[in-house]
């Protein structure tokens, strides 16, 4: 691919690195089956109140002509609530007795890569340009819950590593981007990435079939400080959801968010 580039540009043709912080509201439910024993379906919110989820996210890019750049993330999320239960909870095969339920899926927990390469499609209104992407993103997502295993409980786990049957999953996306000032831009981003019911290739009681769905729509604006730095802020919704389905488990998770960021950028 890197062959097939065009020649690069000599206005700009340095790395750009973006660091920035975010919190955002989840919805959504995890549900996860062991063997025979039905997962109880726990809701973020009404069920787990895990109420908001704070993730911290590293982007980097570089053009290498005036119409093609590549472009790398990584983010690392976690999601923490305290709540409790006046039933038994079903959770991979494990029986958590009534009482305290939590969720303490940490940073180390849920990590996401993802590349992709960018072409302008097109300009518009003097300095506006609309550029597309194809990439794809990898999620790394182990789920935990904590709480008092019953007496009387099969099992004895209290997570379950989605990750395991994890495939890269292809992204393509439409990028916009629109001077207001000098020193002002408008950007809007939106990608989507489907991966249909596949075999994992992982064996767990047989054949493992997995399914995910990434998307996102996030609006922002850039403010350029300096030749070298920027401050950007925007809003977002992001959708992500994967299914597993085997012999021995049915795990699903669906994880809306909304929320805002604030970040830094360097380019050097």
């Amino acid at each position: 691919m890197l062959l097939a580039l065009p020649a690069r540009a000599d206005n700009d043709t340095s790395w750009h690195l973006e660091l920035a912080g975010e919190l955002s509201s989840p919805n959504g439910w995890v549900q996860v089956r062991e063997n025979a024993i039905q997962g109880t379906r726990l809701h973020f919110g009404s069920d787990l109140n895990v109420n908001d989820m704070e993730t911290i996210r590293l982007l980097a890019w570089k053009p290498f002509s005036d119409v093609s750049e590549l472009h790398f993330g990584f983010s690392t999320s976690q999601l923490d609530g305290h709540s409790s239960t006046d039933v038994p909870v079903y959770f991979n095969g494990t029986t958590i007795a009534p009482g305290r339920l939590d969720t303490t899926t940490h940073f180390q927990d849920f990590i996401a890569f993802d590349a992709s390469y960018w072409h302008q499609l097109m300009t518009f209104g003097g300095d506006g340009q609309l550029w597309g992407s194809v990439g794809a993103t990898y999620v790394m997502l182990n789920f935990k819950v904590s709480g008092t295993i019953a007496a009387d409980s099969v099992g004895n786990e209290l997570k379950e590593d989605f990750y395991v049957q994890e495939m890269p999953v292809p992204i393509f996306g439409l990028h916009l981007r629109y001077p207001l000032t000098d020193s002002l831009r408008f950007t809007a981003d939106g990608t989507w990435g489907r991966l249909p019911w596949v075999n994992s290739f992982r064996t767990e009681g047989g054949e493992v079939k997995t399914a995910q769905t990434n998307w996102e729509a996030v609006f922002g604006l850039e403010y350029t400080l300096s030749p070298h730095w920027k401050l950007s802020a925007y809003l977002f919704h992001r959708y992500y959801s994967q299914d597993e389905s085997s012999h021995e488990d049915g795990n699903q998770i669906k994880l809306n968010t909304n929320g805002g960021g604030f970040g830094t950028i360097y380019q050097f």
